[in-house]
C-alpha cells in the first residue's frame, strides 16, 4: 500500500485570528503494508513502513487515546481501509508523533526563529535546472534575479523592482533571497487572502527548495506568521514579529493599520518584499515605504505599471522578458479562436459554443475551462449558457456567492478536477494556482494590459501532461485601449503580439525613470514622478528667500493678471473671465 502521511507542524499557535506555524516535517508518500486493527472501541489500520516494519503507525479516523504501544498515529480525513491500493491521509491530522510540541503561548516560541536562521548559515546552494536530466532546481530567471538583487543591495539602498511574468518563479526567488542572506525578519505584503495563504504556504514549506536541494538537508523551515487580523498595539506586534522569521499580511490590513503600528512592523522588520505590487493602493504603498524608509524594500510584479494610473515607484533592477520565458518554455504557446458575432443577443451563445468545441477536443482531459466576464450580474447570465453540460460540472465562483461552505464546495471541485467549467469575475484572482486551466472564453474583455498580461501568464503555464492554451473572445464588436486592438482582430498572433506590448510598456517605464533621474538638481521635496505636464508648459525657478506659491489663490480671488504665453511668443496678460489682451504687464512679487 502506498500512503500518505500528514505533515508534521512543530509550531501551529493560532490567538485572535493571527497564526504562528513552523513544519517540522512535509507531506510524504511512503510505501507499507496495512493490517486492520480492532481494540476496544479503537478501529482502525495499521501500517507497517516498508522502510522499517516495526515502527508501526495507527490510523483512525476518529480522536481517540493512543495506546502506549503506538509511537506515532493519525486521524484520517475519512475511515481508512486495509485492502486499498492507497490511502491518503495528506488532509489528516498527527494524534501521536514525536516531533509534535504543544505550543500555547508565545513564550514557548522563544528561540524557534533564531535556531531557524542560524541553520541557514551556509545552507543554501545554486542548483540550476536542468528538465532534459530531470533535475529539479532554481530556473534561470530565478537565479538572474537573484544576482542581480544582491548586487543592487550592495550599492544602494533605493527600493528596487523584479519584473518576472506570471508563472516564472517569484516567489521562490523571494525564498532563496531568504536563505541566501540570509534574511533576519522578513515582512511579506500581498494583495489578496487568497495569495496570503498561497504564499504563507510556500514560505512555510520553502517551495522546492528542499526536494531540488537548494536549501541543504540541516536547513530548518522558518517560523512563519500569518496576519489575518490587524495588530492594534506595539505589544501585540513585539509578541508576533519578533518570534518569527517571515510574517505574511495583505495590504489591506498594513494600509489599516497605525502608524505607530507599521513603524513598529518596521523595527522588527529588516526586509519588506511586497508582491503583485501593482495591485498596492498608492496610498497604502506610501504609508509602508515612509515607514520602512531604512530598510530594504523589493517589489515584484509581472506588469510594472499600476491599475490606478499612478506611477509605481522603485527602480527596475530586473526584468526577465515575456519572449525570453516563451523560448525557454516556461509560456506554452496561445492559440486564439476568434467569434465574430455583431448581435449583441448572440455574442455570449456564440463564445460558449466555440468554448465548448475546445473543451471537448482536449485530447488530455485534464483542462479546465474559465468563462470570465466583468461582474457577479453577468456571472448568472453567462452560468446558464454553460449550466445543461453536466458531464463537465460547471460552477460559479466570485462573492456574489454568499455562502462560505458553498465556495469552498465549489473551490474543491475546481481543484480536484470533478468540476471543468467555472465562470468567475475577473480571473479567480491572484494566488489561485490552477495549472489546468488552459481554455480562457472573454465573455467581457478587460481593457487593461496589465490585466492581459496576468491572465496570459496564468493559462500558459508549462507543464509536459497538459498542452497549450487557448482564447477565445468575440472580435466583431471590440471596445479596448489602442494597445490591445491588435490582440482582438480577425486573426492575431499573440504569441508575438504580447511580448512586443510587454517589452514596450515596460521600456517606457523604464525610460521615463531615466528621464526623472536625469533630474540631478531637482528638489527631493517636489515629487516629479507625479507631474503630467502638457508639452506647453513652461517651468519658472524663481530667486526669491520667502517663495510662497499657494498664495496664488488670494492673488486670483483679487482678479489678478494671469500670464500665458500664445503662439507667437507675445505675452498675454487678463483678468480672471476676461478676455485676452497684449499687454507689457510686469510680473508681481515673486512671493506672490
Amino acid at each position: 500500500m502506498k500512503i500518505t502521511l500528514p505533515a508534521v507542524w512543530a509550531v501551529d499557535l493560532r490567538r485572535a485570528d493571527n497564526v504562528v506555524r513552523q513544519l517540522l516535517a512535509p507531506v510524504t508518500a511512503i510505501e507499507g503494508v496495512a493490517v486492520r486493527y480492532t481494540r476496544g472501541r479503537i478501529k482502525g489500520v495499521v501500517l507497517q513502513p516498508a522502510s522499517d516494519p516495526a515502527d508501526e503507525i495507527l490510523i483512525v479516523n476518529k480522536k481517540i487515546h493512543v495506546p502506549p504501544s503506538f509511537s506515532r498515529s493519525i486521524q484520517a480525513p475519512t475511515e481508512p481501509d486495509a485492502n486499498a491500493a492507497e490511502l491518503d491521509c495528506s488532509e489528516g491530522a498527527w494524534l501521536k508523533h514525536a516531533g509534535l510540541r504543544d505550543v500555547t503561548t508565545f513564550a514557548e516560541l522563544d528561540g524557534l526563529a533564531k535556531r531557524a536562521l542560524d541553520s541557514w548559515n551556509k545552507g543554501f546552494n545554486y542548483v540550476r535546472e536542468d528538465p532534459v536530466n530531470h533535475v529539479l532546481g532554481l530556473r534561470n530567471p530565478q537565479i538572474g534575479a537573484l544576482h542581480t538583487i544582491l548586487g543592487h543591495w550592495s550599492v544602494s539602498d533605493e527600493v528596487g523592482t523584479i519584473v518576472m511574468p506570471t508563472g516564472t518563479g517569484k516567489t521562490e526567488t523571494m525564498l532563496s533571497l531568504l536563505l541566501e542572506v540570509p534574511c533576519q525578519r522578513v515582512l511579506v505584503v500581498v494583495p489578496t487572502d487568497a495569495l496570503r495563504t498561497q504564499i504563507s504556504e510556500k514560505f512555510l514549506t520553502l517551495g522546492i527548495l528542499k526536494p531540488a536541494k537548494v536549501a541543504g538537508p540541516e536547513t530548518l523551515y522558518p517560523v512563519v506568521g500569518i496576519v489575518k487580523r490587524r495588530p492594534t498595539s506595539q505589544e501585540e506586534v513585539d509578541e508576533l514579529f519578533s518570534n518569527c522569521n517571515v510574517i505574511v499580511t495583505t495590504s489591506q490590513i498594513a494600509g489599516q493599520c497605525a502608524e505607530d503600528i507599521r513603524q513598529r512592523f518596521a523595527f522588527h522588520c529588516d526586509y519588506l518584499f511586497i508582491d503583485e505590487a501593482h495591485h498596492v493602493e498608492a496610498r497604502t504603498w506610501r504609508a509602508l515605504k515612509d515607514s520602512f524608509g531604512s530598510r530594504r524594500i523589493l517589489q515584484f510584479t509581472a506588469t510594472p505599471f499600476r491599475e490606478d494610473d499612478k506611477v509605481l515607484d522603485g527602480k527596475i533592477v530586473y526584468k526577465y522578458p515575456l519572449r525570453r520565458a516563451q523560448q525557454e518554455d516556461y509560456f506554452r504557446p496561445i492559440h486564439f479562436k476568434p467569434v465574430i458575432e455583431f448581435d449583441a443577443t448572440k455574442v455570449d451563445s456564440a463564445i460558449a459554443t466555440a468554448a465548448m468545441a475546445a473543451l471537448r477536443d482536449d485530447r488530455t482531459g485534464k483542462h479546465v475551462l474559465m468563462a470570465r466576464v466583468d461582474s457577479i450580474a453577468r456571472a448568472k447570465e453567462v452560468f446558464e449558457y454553460y449550466k445543461d453540460y453536466a458531464d463537465f460540472h460547471p460552477i460559479e465562483l466570485h462573492s456574489g456567492i454568499k455562502s462560505q461552505k458553498v465556495l469552498e464546495e465549489n473551490r474543491a471541485k475546481l481543484i480536484s478536477g470533478q468540476s471543468r467549467i467555472v465562470i468567475c469575475v475577473d480571473m479567480l484572482g491572484e494566488g489561485f494556482d490552477l495549472p489546468e486551466l488552459k481554455i480562457a472564453a472573454f465573455h467581457d474583455i478587460r481593457k487593461s494590459l496589465a490585466v492581459t498580461l496576468q491572465i496570459a501568464g496564468r493559462f500558459t503555464r508549462s507543464r509536459s501532461d497538459l498542452g497549450d492554451a487557448t482564447f477565445i473572445a468575440n472580435v466583431g464588436d471590440v471596445d479596448v485601449k489602442d494597445e490591445l486592438k491588435k490582440l482582438y482582430t480577425h486573426d492575431p498572433d499573440w504569441n508575438v503580439l504580447l511580448p512586443e506590448l510587454s517589452e514596450q510598456i515596460i521600456g517606457e517605464q523604464i525610460e521615463v525613470r531615466h528621464f526623472n533621474d536625469g533630474f540631478t538638481e531637482f528638489p527631493s521635496d517636489i515629487p516629479l514622478r507625479t507631474f503630467r505636464p502638457a508639452t506647453s508648459t513652461v517651468v519658472y525657478k524663481t530667486n526669491c528667500a520667502t517663495w510662497q506659491p499657494r498664495k496664488f489663490a488670494a492673488a486670483m480671488s483679487r482678479g489678478c493678471r494671469v500670464r500665458t504665453r500664445p503662439r507667437n511668443g507675445l505675452k498675454l496678460g487678463r483678468k480672471m473671465g476676461a478676455k485676452p489682451r497684449l499687454s507689457e504687464h510686469k510680473s508681481r512679487d515673486a512671493g506672490e
